[in-house]
């Protein structure tokens, strides 16, 4: 497995400490880690996140630089980022900063994008992300960050606003995906 690969799955094993630290603060937690928790746990789960998210953009970098794409890489790179996203995007819904019924475009989208790629690998066809992919991720992991950034510092809609380009740019990725993938598996 090469140094690109490892990174995707390091953004995969990073997110049950995500997850750890954003979700509400437990009440059963002893006194010192519940004041621990409430305090810090966001910001140990903002660093976690801003980590998990670079390592998008690093494996892809590295992976072209150093000509280490591969068909895993192109395959477990998008499902990695949508298992984070997905995660991040359920646990603001927990928190009661998003509305659910965002949350489910972004699923629907995601899987009718791996459908189309599940029937195009039976045809033997890789259909890797595109640029549009990479954009609406890119706008969901900055929405997300946005909005754990709300926890410390008075951004008043700047979450709400780039979340909002976030849902855009993924009907409209979605609609191009499609659009593009329907020529791999025409019958």
């Amino acid at each position: 497995m090469n140094i690109a690969n490892k990174l995707t799955f390091t953004r995969v094993f990073l997110i049950p400490f995500y997850i750890i630290f954003f979700i509400p603060t437990p009440s059963w937690l002893g006194e010192g880690l519940f004041t621990f928790h409430s305090k810090y746990g966001v910001l140990i789960a903002l660093v976690i996140f801003v980590i998990a998210s670079f390592t998008d953009f690093l494996d892809g970098y590295l992976a072209r630089k150093l000509s280490l794409v591969t068909n895993l890489g192109k395959f477990i790179d998008p499902v990695a980022d949508k298992i984070l996203v997905t995660t991040a995007l359920v646990m603001l819904v927990q928190r009661g900063m998003i509305g659910g019924w965002t949350v489910i475009i972004i699923i629907a989208r995601d899987l009718i994008v791996d459908g189309l790629r599940l029937a195009a690998a039976q045809k033997g066809e890789v259909i890797a992300a595109n640029v549009y992919g990479k954009i609406k991720t890119n706008f969901q992991l900055i929405a997300v960050i946005a909005y754990m950034l709300s926890f410390y510092l008075p951004i008043w809609y700047l979450p709400q606003i780039l979340y909002a380009i976030a849902i855009i740019a993924t009907v409209v990725s979605g609609y191009i995906y499609v659009k593009k993938s329907l020529e791999f598996i025409k019958d």
